[in-house]
């Protein structure tokens, strides 16, 4: 299944449930034996940190176009969740689904709820947040960048509540095969787009970081992606077009913040750019930030 349609699909089964935190425990409850590969890999690990960082590193292979990053700063480590394609509109239940997995995964390590310093979503609350806030035993931020949640760095060496399951070193392998796998089948075009997105609102991405980050050279690149049909420009160009009628629609942001986070060199650019992808300045397509509006077009 495609992901646009998976979380179209689970959108729907939130928005028709009354249970406000039925994504949340879906997620949480997720037998590890259920997200395949990955979850083998997990499953063994006697420490929360070893964990975690398996299941940042292994996530594509569990869902495609979307990013888990994990890192410890100071008395603190943060793991985010983000799906890299804007388009991609509303993702509530994914959100709340993917974070509901990542808590189920603390909890196997006797992480108590009180280590949870902080947790935020990219969306907007749209229910009554007390069963959430009193099941969590905190009220997440909303209207975040990423989804994310924080939790003391000192639980990353808690350890199993029970024995570890399977043999580590053999599902780790499986795992980096998988992913050798997966890298060898997705083409470089759709690999280059992923990478933009994932660093988008870092201003200008250029064409020779993206291929030092794949491991190749400018010319190895441009060949690539000319055997694709798919020049570099014009993927970035679609990148900046997509995230930035998202941050239009549904940030606040001031129209010269978005245009140097998309990589203009000034405001005038920036609206020129869009005026011609939309036949409508920035300032009329934010009007339609008053509805909730899936830039898939």
């Amino acid at each position: 299944m495609s992901l646009d349609s998976f979380i179209a699909r689970i959108e729907d089964e939130r928005a028709a449930s009354a249970d406000s935190l039925r994504s949340w425990r879906s997620g949480e409850t997720l037998p590890l034996t259920t997200i395949g590969v990955l979850g083998d890999a997990i499953a063994p690990r006697r420490t929360l940190g070893e964990a975690l960082r398996i299941f940042a590193r292994g996530f594509p292979v569990l869902q495609s176009n979307s990013s888990v990053t994990f890192e410890v700063t100071g008395d603190e480590a943060h793991i985010s969740y983000r799906v890299l394609d804007p388009r991609i509109w509303p993702r509530r239940a994914d959100a709340e689904l993917t974070l509901g997995l990542i808590h189920g995964i603390c909890t196997r390590y006797g992480v108590p709820r009180d280590a949870i310093r902080d947790m935020c979503f990219e969306h907007q609350p749209d229910r009554d947040l007390r069963a959430l806030a009193q099941y969590l035993g905190r009220t997440p931020r909303f209207g975040q960048d990423e989804n994310r949640i924080t939790i003391s760095a000192r639980s990353l060496a808690n350890t199993l509540c029970h024995e570890p399951e399977g043999d580590a070193l053999s599902c780790a392998k499986k795992l980096d095969e998988a992913l050798v796998e997966l890298r060898r089948q997705t083409p470089v075009s759709q690999r280059v787009h992923a990478l933009i997105l994932s660093q988008k609102d870092r201003g200008q991405v250029h064409q020779a970081q993206i291929a030092a980050q794949l491991g190749m050279s400018e010319r190895s690149l441009r060949r690539a992606l000319a055997a694709e049909g798919q020049p570099f420009n014009a993927i970035l160009e679609e990148s900046r077009r997509a995230h930035g009628f998202a941050l239009l629609v549904r940030s606040d942001r001031l129209f010269g913040e978005i245009a140097l986070l998309l990589g203009y060199s000034d405001q005038t650019a920036f609206s020129r750019a869009f005026s011609r992808w939309y036949g409508a300045s920035p300032r009329e397509l934010r009007k339609m930030a008053t509805e909730e509006v899936s830039v898939i077009r």
